[in-house]
């Protein structure tokens, strides 16, 4: 007959054991889930920097060309203008046109800037949402019990991972489609002026 004592100290022993084993497992998982919070982090604030440097750089480069444009078409407007031998009042038209011109493709980078500015702040919000949908994941990996558990905490993420992208990207093509359509409208807006 087996002695009782010792089944008991080796139902505690195998207990204990398993106790052991789940805390270093959940201690783990959090380690991982932590790792993970800021990776995500870090990556999203070097995103947010490069799309902020990207829109300031082409802002820069938008306003240098109109200046450049502008600067050439007063000169070129100038010389055509006594190469031609046009009047004073021909040569005041052509940099009216030119001035026109000039403040069209202006307006057009105004458009153009408010659109990267709106795609700017809905990149943003979209870091947000998912450093706090993090945030919350963990505090559920915190709270699983089984590798199950993690499994279900974990695909639940990257499922709304992708659907929180999915829409975000949506939302960003709509802002450059409305920029883009509010560039054309002001062009032809221009164009039909001149016309008139």
């Amino acid at each position: 007959m087996a002695n009782p004592r010792q089944e008991d100290k080796s139902i505690q022993a195998a207990e204990d054991a398993v106790r052991r084993t789940s805390e270093k497992t959940a201690e783990q998982t959090r380690r991982i889930g932590e790792t993970a919070v800021e990776a995500g982090q870090e990556v999203a604030r070097a995103g947010a920097d490069v799309l902020q440097q990207n829109a300031e750089t082409l802002q820069s480069a938008l306003r240098f060309s109109l200046d450049t444009a502008t600067a050439a078409m007063g000169r070129s407007t100038d010389q055509f203008s006594r190469t031609l031998g046009l009047s004073g009042d021909e040569a005041q038209h052509a940099a009216e046109r030119s001035a026109r011109s000039a403040a069209t493709v202006l307006q057009s980078t105004t458009a153009i800037a408010k659109g990267m500015s709106g795609m700017s702040q809905e990149y943003f919000a979209f870091v947000r949402h998912q450093i706090e949908s993090s945030m919350e994941r963990m505090n559920e990996l915190w709270r699983c019990r089984t590798p199950q558990d993690v499994v279900a905490v974990q695909t639940d993420f990257v499922r709304e991972t992708v659907e929180s992208a999915l829409e975000s990207s949506r939302r960003m093509a709509d802002i450059s489609l409305k920029a883009t359509e509010d560039t054309a409208k002001r062009m032809a807006q221009t164009v039909e002026r001149r016309a008139a």
